[in-house]
């Protein structure tokens, strides 16, 4: 049997981590990742469902595969299976748009799947395995595909808000979350590994601990906020609790940065916000100057219907509040255009909202509607044409406050963290140029605030994962250019 494998991931962070995950159980099965899905006797579709653009995406890829299974040789005929949130919410469904499928898997049942390719091995067709864990209890260990100086660290999955536009209730479940103690171990045995930055993957991380008792008494005890207590409640287990524990864990000692994503306003803690002041203010000093807390809208009116539970003055003075205490502190979002009832009055607000916080990135997208949402139920009063319209508008807006953002930063040194050779080895700058010999590359990181910024590294030596100073000579609106200061790695 051909032993290597394909995976095609669609989607958010935590299907990328999903993706690490497949491969290292495919690789521990004996099996070896092709470079092309020709090469593959495994086929995997790792799909979001989040918009309808990205279920198209998935669908039509799958179709893009089906000639491998025309070809006459019965041996030669890949395996192609379907999973992520597509595999979990259509399910046997899938079967009926695409009779080649052969196997079908959710959120839930990535661990099965050498079990599911036993099975189809075995002659079996149109395998489902998609059913939600029933236990409220969540345990597991993150795997690492390769030499890697980040990993993305599931601390919880499933979701409790029930956002009207959202299906992510519905493919990931509810709300569940490890304990801190486990996630210090699990962290601890990547930094053995290498790893040297971590992002924390949850659908709300902001709501973490919620059901774990804090038998070890870890401050704060509890969570608040402009609109009163949130999060977990006193006596569990919360997010400031586990960043605090990460930055005092001396196996966690070379762990040079801590990310975290995604968060919700509603449960977006003072304390949280006090994590990232200043070390003598009583800050965390592993914890990356970045933060990702999606608003989706500028309009209290639109926010309402998409069931968001916070206003945009809450929104604003919790920024207000994160820059009084760390003002290089880099802020991204996610945005919806579009959304049902949007007036040009309430798109307006969002671009108002772009200019009052001064984004580095947004991501924004054009409304989709998602079956079995309550936004489903709404009418749509915005046309299709509309929606592209203010989907460019919003994009350009940003684009030019990023621009001017970044520019910002020429003339000052940053500290990198080396993440790779940068996929473009040219400079924008003319003046600078990779020269013949090998090991004169482009390297690319990022800064402490996600910026990313590409370098010319002059010496043979590996630098994954190091931290290197970097003096910022260029900006677009989209990454930095830097010369190294001096070639001390840390």
């Amino acid at each position: 049997m051909n032993k290597q494998f394909f995976i095609k991931t669609f989607g958010c962070q935590m299907n990328v981590a999903d993706s690490e995950r497949i491969s290292v159980l495919l690789t521990e099965q004996g099996m070896t990742l092709a470079s092309c899905p020709e090469n593959a006797q495994v086929i995997i579709i790792n799909g979001c469902t989040v918009r309808e653009k990205a279920v198209h995406k998935a669908i039509s890829t799958l179709g893009e595969f089906q000639f491998l299974k025309e070809t006459k040789d019965p041996t030669l005929k890949p395996w192609i299976g379907i999973g992520g949130c597509v595999g979990q919410l259509d399910k046997k469904k899938l079967f009926k748009k695409a009779p080649y499928l052969d196997f079908v898997f959710g959120t839930d049942t990535i661990d099965h799947l050498p079990e599911i390719l036993h099975r189809v091995k075995s002659g079996e067709r149109h395998v489902v395995y998609a059913d939600f864990d029933p236990s409220m209890n969540y345990s597991t260990e993150t795997k690492v595909y390769g030499d890697q100086a980040q990993a993305f660290v599931n601390i919880m999955k499933g979701c409790d808000k029930y956002c009207t536009y959202c299906i992510v209730p519905y493919t990931r479940g509810k709300e569940k979350s490890r304990t801190i103690d486990e996630v210090l171990d699990d962290i601890a045995r990547l930094v053995e590994l290498g790893v040297r930055e971590v992002t924390l993957l949850g659908q709300n991380v902001n709501s973490f601990g919620k059901g774990n008792a804090n038998t070890k008494n870890r401050e704060p005890g509890e969570l608040q906020n402009i609109i009163g207590k949130v999060g977990p409640r006193a006596g569990e287990e919360n997010f400031p609790q586990l960043l605090r524990a990460m930055d005092e864990d001396p196996r966690l000692k070379d762990l040079k940065r801590i990310r975290f994503t995604s968060s919700h306003p509603l449960d977006f803690s003072d304390e949280l916000i006090q994590c990232y002041a200043p070390l003598d203010q009583g800050g965390i000093s592993k914890l990356a100057r970045h933060l990702h807390l999606p608003v989706q809208s500028g309009s209290n009116a639109v926010l309402k219907k998409m069931g968001r539970h916070h206003q945009i003055e809450t929104y604003i003075s919790q920024m207000d509040r994160l820059r009084q205490l760390s003002p290089e502190v880099g802020l991204s979002t996610d945005l919806i255009v579009g959304f049902p009832s949007e007036t040009e009055e309430d798109f307006k607000q969002t671009l108002a909202l772009l200019d009052r916080i001064q984004f580095d990135n947004i991501y924004a997208f054009a409304y989709s509607e998602r079956p079995g949402t309550r936004a489903s139920q709404l009418e749509d009063t915005v046309s299709e044409s509309q929606k592209k319209e203010r989907l460019q508008t919003v994009l350009k807006y940003q684009l030019a406050i990023a621009e001017k953002r970044y520019a910002s930063r020429i003339g000052k040194v940053m500290e990198v963290l080396v993440e790779g050779e940068a996929k473009n080895q040219r400079m924008m700058d003319s003046s600078l140029s990779v020269n013949d010999k090998d090991w004169h590359k482009v390297w690319t990181g990022k800064t402490t605030c996600h910026r990313v910024v590409n370098f010319i590294w002059t010496s043979p030596r590996n630098i994954l994962g190091k931290l290197i100073n970097v003096k910022i000579i260029g900006a677009t609106g989209l990454a930095l250019q830097g010369q190294v200061v001096n070639e001390e790695l840390r």
